[in-house]
């Protein structure tokens, strides 16, 4: 026989497990709307961390936009030479925003970080900016070699591609400001 004091605690655990679910659901709390605070897509503070800001390949554009394009046999191996080259220049420095990206995640909940993670991110946010400095001028120096390869015609139809790429960056960047995610593209 269960005695009365352990049919009590039994009934108190219940009982719990029966309010507590009800009680987070009329909260808005899971499956409750986004302004709760809680439960998933909620949006908690957090200390700053690092964001690598998008750059557009133009010739990675042009692989893609190939036939758009109407690029030739002898055009097309020429933009993949270009584009292999561009990669394997960029490709360390990928690596390294990817690296930095990666160790300065978003923060501890509710924390400013300690000043020598301030300081830290500070530094990582100057090596991200000389980074993606660097990784847009091996772009624009690719995008010129390719672009010497296209007809007039050929180059105004990637010219608005590069165009409308950089505005998708800069409208994704501007809805997650919006939100308060994200920083604008360092430019």
């Amino acid at each position: 026989m269960v005695s009365q004091r352990a049919f009590g605690l039994l009934a108190s655990v219940a009982l719990f497990g029966v309010l507590v679910p009800a009680a987070a659901s009329a909260q808005g709390g899971r499956g409750g709307g986004r302004s709760s605070g809680f439960g998933r897509g909620a949006s908690l503070p957090r200390a700053p961390g690092v964001d690598v800001p998008q750059v557009v390949n133009a010739v990675n554009l042009l692989v893609q936009h190939r036939q758009d394009l109407a690029l030739s046999d002898s055009q097309f191996m020429n933009v993949i030479a270009i584009k292999r080259t561009l990669d394997s220049t960029n490709a360390p420095l990928m690596r390294k925003l990817d690296s930095v990206q990666r160790l300065f995640k978003k923060g501890p909940l509710f924390s400013s970080g300690s000043p020598e993670r301030r300081d830290s991110v500070a530094e990582a946010n100057s090596l991200v900016r000389e980074t993606i400095a660097a990784v847009r001028e091996n772009n624009e120096s690719g995008r010129d070699r390719a672009y010497a390869l296209l007809s007039s015609r050929q180059l105004d139809s990637a010219h608005g591609f590069e165009a409308k790429a950089e505005q998708q960056i800069q409208d994704a960047a501007g809805q997650n400001r919006g939100q308060g995610k994200g920083r604008p593209p360092s430019g």
